[in-house]
């Protein structure tokens, strides 16, 4: 029976990374291919109801199991677009003294900059070799459930609730409950295990939407530009701009909202700008999209011949909204 370690470093190989672009549903091969073994392993483990739907939600039950009241545990398969998510190769750094951990293309890990390392001097630290994601996010998540699963079933002395499980895919790109099936889960109380220090609960996160901008602009030969060019870079720029700096995330703390313009594409032809918004309040969120239309409207007016279209889609709700209804929990 591998350790959760083992268990981590041996999913943290596969790459689950998300893709926004596609429209299947998981949105990558990977992330089928990966859920595909955990199905199995779920089988192996004599775990019940497995079942993986055609859109990639993995659900099963832990045999056994007292009380009237399901409890449900929940991770994603996917990581972050972000960054390579291919050909990951963990690295464990023993007993870590406090130092820098230096990796591969200048890499640097620097505990100046990342004051909650102090907390695991002396600890295992895991990292990628610094070409890729680790994909602790959330590949952590999904092997501490796989770990309790395989816990209460090499043990059924153990006393624990029902307990259903589901992994997920595409979270990292707003999807990860686009086709949930709250039915087949059978817990209506559940915790996702994604992140943040030993026994903390969260209880609250933002409330989430993206934000996709396309610039569409008038290409002339440059020698002859005046007057006609329209340059889609020019109006993608000065949406950036218009953004208001106190409220993006590298000035923001806590339940600070923020607006985070994360990529920008283009030529002077056509430009695409994605962001995402955060906040803890839903009115909050409502005020942040009116003022990205707003800004789509002074860009408009600035670039007259530039077509500017912006898409805001909702992502997720902050369950703090429930929560505060029904505690339960």
């Amino acid at each position: 029976m591998p350790g959760l370690l083992e268990r981590f470093l041996r999913y943290a190989e596969f790459d689950t990374t998300s893709d926004e672009s596609s429209g299947t549903s998981p949105s990558t091969p990977g992330q089928t291919r990966f859920l595909g073994i955990l199905r199995d392993e779920l089988i192996s483990l004599g775990m019940t109801g497995v079942f993986l739907g055609e859109e990639g939600v993995l659900y099963a039950s832990v045999p056994g199991g007292t009380g009237s009241t399901p409890l449900g545990l929940i991770a994603h398969v996917d990581t972050s677009p972000e960054a390579p998510g291919a050909g990951v190769k963990p690295i464990l750094h023993e007993n870590w003294d406090g130092s820098p951990i230096r990796l591969e293309g200048g890499v640097v890990i620097d505990p100046a900059e990342c004051a909650d390392m102090r907390r695991y001097l002396g600890a295992t630290i895991v990292t990628s070799d610094g070409r890729t994601l680790l994909g602790v996010d959330d590949k952590a998540g999904v092997a501490i459930i796989m770990d309790i699963c395989s816990l209460l079933a090499s043990d059924p002395s153990i006393p624990h609730p029902p307990l259903s499980v589901a992994f997920t895919p595409d979270e990292e790109i707003g999807r990860g409950v686009d086709h949930f099936d709250i039915g087949r889960f059978g817990a209506r109380f559940a915790y996702t295990i994604d992140g943040g220090p030993v026994g903390e609960v969260e209880t609250q996160t933002f409330n989430a939407s993206s934000a996709d901008w396309t610039f569409k602009g008038r290409q002339v030969h440059p020698g002859s530009a005046a007057g006609i060019l329209a340059n889609s870079l020019r109006a993608a720029c000065d949406a950036v701009s218009m953004l208001r700096a106190e409220e993006m995330p590298e000035n923001s703390t806590g339940m600070q909202g923020y607006d985070y313009p994360m990529s920008l594409s283009g030529n002077a032809s056509e430009s695409r700008l994605r962001m995402i918004l955060r906040d803890f309040d839903g009115d909050g969120l409502e005020r942040r999209k009116m003022r990205l239309r707003s800004i789509a409207e002074a860009v408009r007016a600035r670039h007259p011949g530039v077509q500017v279209s912006l898409d805001i889609r909702d992502q997720y709700r902050n369950p703090g909204e429930i929560l505060n209804r029904d505690r339960r929990l």
